[in-house]
């Protein structure tokens, strides 16, 4: 039994700074990396509220913007995501596209490049905020 008990230590002192740096890399990309995916959850959010509208069809290219516009501002969302914001109206449809890039310094020159695309076709609000529509391929469709 006493041989058993010397045999277990525990973890030694670099088993415990091995799990302290990956436990400190993890929480530096977290919270580099989660504002960006927490701004990019509420275009989603912004881009069903808008689906969900009635008047959409109708509305002009400046009042989506400035619906969209409202929303973000009362869930802080800054940046990226507001300049993306771009609204081309087709023959048969409106297409509303937010596509933008963000690359965010995480230790000394390793950046971290994180690419979202989210799009809301009035004709097919079903599939809000999938990109599934090339803007050069609506464009000459239209």
């Amino acid at each position: 039994m006493q041989f058993s008990f010397r045999r277990q230590r525990g973890m030694s002192y670099w088993g415990w700074l091995l799990l302290v740096a990956v436990l400190g890399f993890a929480l530096t990309c977290t919270s580099r990396m989660a504002p960006a995916y927490l701004d990019a959850r509420y275009v989603t959010e912004a881009l069903k509220v808008l689906a969900e509208n009635p008047d959409l069809e109708t509305m002009s290219a400046g009042q989506i913007k400035k619906e969209l516009g409202r929303f973000f501002q009362i869930n802080n969302v800054r940046g990226e995501p507001t300049r993306a914001l771009q609204v081309i109206r087709g023959a048969k449809s409106t297409l509303v596209s937010i596509d933008y890039e963000l690359r965010q310094p995480l230790i000394y020159n390793v950046d971290v490049v994180m690419k979202f695309n989210k799009q809301l076709n009035t004709a097919r609000p079903e599939l809000c905020c999938d990109a599934v529509v090339d803007l050069e391929q609506f464009r000459k469709r239209d």
